[in-house]
Protein backbone atom coordinates (compact mmCIF):
# COMPACT_ATOMS: atom_id res chain seq x y z
CA UNK A 1 0.00 0.00 0.00
CA UNK A 2 1.41 3.57 -1.19
CA UNK A 3 1.56 6.63 1.50
CA UNK A 4 -1.13 8.59 -0.19
CA UNK A 5 -3.73 5.19 0.01
CA UNK A 6 -2.54 5.36 3.71
CA UNK A 7 -2.86 9.03 3.92
CA UNK A 8 -6.00 8.55 2.20
CA UNK A 9 -7.46 6.01 4.65
CA UNK A 10 -6.41 7.42 8.08
CA UNK A 11 -7.90 10.49 6.84
CA UNK A 12 -11.76 9.02 5.93
CA UNK A 13 -11.65 6.47 9.06
CA UNK A 14 -10.94 9.54 11.22
CA UNK A 15 -13.48 11.53 9.91
CA UNK A 16 -15.94 8.58 9.93
CA UNK A 17 -15.18 8.04 13.76
CA UNK A 18 -15.62 12.06 14.43
CA UNK A 19 -18.87 11.75 12.77
CA UNK A 20 -20.21 8.61 14.64
CA UNK A 21 -18.47 10.32 18.01
CA UNK A 22 -20.49 13.83 17.34
CA UNK A 23 -23.60 11.89 16.42
CA UNK A 24 -23.39 10.33 19.86
CA UNK A 25 -22.82 13.30 21.89
CA UNK A 26 -25.93 14.76 19.54
CA UNK A 27 -27.58 11.75 20.82
CA UNK A 28 -26.85 12.02 24.61
CA UNK A 29 -27.45 15.55 24.78
CA UNK A 30 -31.05 15.03 23.33
CA UNK A 31 -31.79 12.52 26.43
CA UNK A 32 -31.62 9.80 24.02
CA UNK A 33 -34.45 10.93 21.68
CA UNK A 34 -34.25 9.37 18.23
CA UNK A 35 -35.72 12.37 16.40
CA UNK A 36 -32.16 14.46 16.68
CA UNK A 37 -31.82 11.72 13.35
CA UNK A 38 -34.18 12.66 11.50
CA UNK A 39 -33.97 15.83 8.42
CA UNK A 40 -36.24 16.80 6.22
CA UNK A 41 -35.35 18.91 3.28
CA UNK A 42 -38.15 20.27 1.13
CA UNK A 43 -37.46 23.47 -0.12
CA UNK A 44 -41.21 23.37 -2.49
CA UNK A 45 -42.88 24.64 0.23
CA UNK A 46 -39.60 25.84 2.37
CA UNK A 47 -40.06 23.18 5.24
CA UNK A 48 -36.94 21.99 6.65
CA UNK A 49 -37.06 19.68 10.03
CA UNK A 50 -33.84 18.97 11.87
CA UNK A 51 -34.20 16.88 14.67
CA UNK A 52 -38.31 16.65 15.04
CA UNK A 53 -38.33 20.37 15.00
CA UNK A 54 -39.47 22.70 12.04
CA UNK A 55 -37.05 25.65 11.70
CA UNK A 56 -38.71 28.67 10.83
CA UNK A 57 -36.42 30.74 8.44
CA UNK A 58 -34.60 27.84 6.38
CA UNK A 59 -32.62 30.25 4.55
CA UNK A 60 -30.35 31.34 7.27
CA UNK A 61 -28.65 27.88 7.00
CA UNK A 62 -25.35 28.37 4.77
CA UNK A 63 -25.98 25.22 2.57
CA UNK A 64 -29.74 25.20 2.53
CA UNK A 65 -29.60 28.90 1.24
CA UNK A 66 -27.34 27.97 -1.18
CA UNK A 67 -30.00 24.98 -2.03
CA UNK A 68 -33.23 27.69 -2.18
CA UNK A 69 -31.23 29.84 -4.68
CA UNK A 70 -30.86 26.15 -7.01
CA UNK A 71 -34.62 25.90 -7.32
CA UNK A 72 -36.38 22.34 -7.56
CA UNK A 73 -33.64 19.84 -9.16
CA UNK A 74 -35.38 17.01 -11.46
CA UNK A 75 -33.70 13.86 -10.11
CA UNK A 76 -36.01 11.51 -12.52
CA UNK A 77 -34.47 9.27 -14.75
CA UNK A 78 -34.46 10.22 -18.64
CA UNK A 79 -36.56 7.88 -20.68
CA UNK A 80 -35.94 6.12 -23.64
CA UNK A 81 -38.04 7.11 -26.98
CA UNK A 82 -40.55 4.70 -27.87
CA UNK A 83 -39.24 2.09 -30.43
CA UNK A 84 -41.10 2.59 -34.19
CA UNK A 85 -43.59 0.70 -35.09
CA UNK A 86 -43.78 -1.51 -38.55
CA UNK A 87 -46.17 -0.30 -41.24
Amino acid sequence: MNSAKKIYLAVAGGLVAAGVVLAGIGFVASGFDPAVFTTQIDMRDDTVILGGVEVGDPTGFPLIGQLAEIGEVDTSGVTAPEAPTAP
